[in-house]
């Protein structure tokens, strides 16, 4: 993870924090009030295309720019509040596993065509596994918090915050990345083109890492439901059943810890090859 800190020191890479931020903070705004899921909380968002998509374009400044644009979604949208302490993390991580897995999706990315599009079929393979497993991180990391503190059961909003998430980055995704590399690479934007490779984490067993991220993002929140459903009688699609119980805390907890080891498992080296527009 050493990029997503040592890219604070190039201003190309805060102008595109500041600009991812800006966008999906207005696309957020615009709809929040549109169709709300949990009031306060969450809505049906389409802006949320915008982290996957800036993650893989960026790389850390778009992981930054989704935690930021959405802690400002929430201020001017009203909706800002202790949920927001780890919506800002979550969202981070709905930009920042993306870049961090393309170079380790067992091969539907060509090491001789890192490119950060979907300009062929087994792209688009890899970019939905990428957001989908993203969007399954963020989920669990919001849901997690907001069960604790019993505000909405980890059951109702785990899936909830992940189809969220990955409807709008499953049908727009793809065609948004296919119209907006070519400009963003031609405009010399591109992460791997404004950052040194030696700025970036080198990482290690980038596969294993690779699926450590996907058993702890789907795999908590497959178990995180199961035992809100069976422990605390929790609902799938409601409000009932008890929240703050220590079992769902403790069956969820583990999947965060390999989140945040195959965070520093992989890399985001193998993008610094030469790439075909």
């Amino acid at each position: 993870m050493k990029e997503v800190i040592s890219m604070w020191k190039n201003t190309r890479m805060i102008i595109l924090v500041a600009l991812s931020a800006a966008i999906y903070a207005a696309f957020l705004i615009v709809f929040k009030g549109g169709i709300p899921i949990v009031p306060g909380i969450t809505e049906v968002r389409p802006a949320n295309v915008f982290p996957p998509v800036f993650g893989l374009l960026f790389g850390p400044a778009g992981a930054w720019g989704a935690a930021i644009g959405n802690l400002i979604g929430d201020l001017f949208g009203g909706t800002l509040g202790i949920g927001s302490i780890f919506g800002f993390v979550g969202n981070f991580f709905l930009g920042f596993i993306p870049y961090k897995m393309w170079g380790a999706t067992f091969g539907l990315v060509s090491k001789d065509d890192m490119s950060q599009t979907t300009n062929n079929f087994k792209k688009v393979l890899a970019f939905e596994l990428v957001a989908l497993v993203s969007s399954a991180a963020c989920g669990i990391i919001i849901a997690w918090y907001l069960d604790i503190v019993a505000i909405v059961p980890f059951a109702f909003l785990s899936i909830t915050i992940t189809i969220n998430n990955f409807a709008a980055a499953f049908v727009l995704g793809p065609i948004l990345l296919v119209l907006l590399y070519p400009r963003v690479k031609r405009w010399g934007l591109i992460w791997t083109d404004i950052m040194a490779e030696e700025d970036v984490a080198k990482g290690f067993a980038k596969t294993i890492g690779s699926i450590l991220m996907i058993v702890g993002s789907l795999g908590g929140l497959i178990v995180g439901v199961l035992v809100a459903v069976g422990v605390a009688g929790q609902q799938l699609y409601g409000f009932t059943g008890e929240q703050g119980q220590v079992a769902v805390w403790l069956s969820v907890l583990p999947f965060l810890l390999m989140i945040l080891v195959a965070s520093f498992m992989l890399s985001g080296r193998e993008q610094f090859v030469e790439e075909e527009e």
